[in-house]
């Protein structure tokens, strides 16, 4: 194969990556004309389309596909030697491209992470923000952050800590509807789905007896983002499940209550998932370790006035 190939392959791929010629061009500081070129002559040396271009769009053909996830082999490829060597002189450096819901890049990725890339200069954070799961291999995913519970068994997941979650509402809420004093008592009420559970409007919670109650709940709104469900809670839709460490400012300020101290919710795992390999960069073994660190930092409110449960003044 000629070394030329390989040049226009990789430039194919990042064309790719980034959805559009210009957002390439931009990204390589090289001409759109330079990247046109080198796609259409790799089309002509194939002698198949990769791309459907349009004025607006750009998408991959079928054969295209394909030849993307093999090009981005051989960039993961050359950029793991790259680390390799780095690493062998004690450097952390390159890009590291992280996959995270929106919420959890925002309050967990990006506050672990500051810290080491400002520790190793050299190290470029690419946080690829998406409430989806993505595709780790055709979107260049060195690591992604995920909560919940995981499916995928063609993934290597790490638990780093589990989310304690908490069960709130807001005042306004409590005044029309009153508070609940027990999990039997909360039949009268409503909750904010979330529609990242198999079972979005039920709770499962559990005392320090070892006694179990499950409970489905009528909605009184539903979202797929953390961020969103505690909106709805702090606007009155209805009972809200949310990490604890998402709802500290609002119990705080007054906005939520907390509610059932005594009875416990199963939480969600935080998992760092990784593809199959058998040696992790060192740019992504350090991130491993800092965000299990910056979790394991992350302290829960102490049970106060600030966050009981209080009865809304009329």
């Amino acid at each position: 194969m000629k070394f030329d190939r390989l040049r226009r392959m990789a430039l194919f791929a990042m064309v790719v990556r980034h959805g559009s010629f210009s957002a390439a061009s931009r990204a390589l500081d090289l001409a759109t004309s330079v990247l046109s070129s080198a796609v259409s002559q790799l089309e002509e040396e194939l002698d198949v389309r990769l791309l459907n271009r349009t004025t607006r769009s750009l998408s991959l053909t079928e054969a295209g596909q394909l030849y993307y996830e093999k090009c981005v082999e051989m960039l993961s490829a050359a950029e793991m030697a790259e680390e390799m060597v780095a690493s062998g002189v004690g450097e952390i450096a390159g890009r590291l491209r992280i996959s995270a819901a929106s919420d959890t890049a925002q309050k967990i990725v990006l506050p672990a992470l500051a810290p080491l890339a400002r520790l190793h200069p050299k190290l470029l954070l690419d946080i690829a923000v998406d409430d989806r799961i993505v595709d780790m291999t055709t979107q260049s995913i060195d690591l992604s952050i995920r909560t919940g519970w995981l499916r995928d068994s063609s993934m290597i997941a790490r638990k780093l800590g589990d989310l304690h979650e908490i069960l709130v509402a807001s005042p306004d809420y409590l005044r029309r509807f009153g508070v609940p004093e027990s999990p039997d008592s909360l039949r009268q009420h409503r909750i904010i789905g979330f529609n990242r559970f198999a079972e979005p409007t039920t709770l499962v919670l559990k005392n320090a007896a070892g006694e179990n109650t499950r409970i489905m709940l009528p909605p009184g709104a539903m979202t797929d983002n953390v961020s969103m469900l505690r909106v709805f809670a702090v606007q009155g839709f209805g009972l809200a499940r949310l990490p604890s460490y998402m709802a500290q400012r609002e119990l705080s300020n007054g906005e939520l209550v907390l509610l059932l101290p005594d009875w416990a919710l199963p939480g969600a795992g935080v998992y760092a998932v990784t593809l199959k390999r058998t040696l992790q960069p060192p740019k992504v073994r350090v991130a491993i370790e800092a965000i299990s660190a910056y979790l394991n930092s992350l302290h829960i409110l102490p049970h106060s006035s600030a966050n009981q449960v209080t009865r809304p003044r009329a």
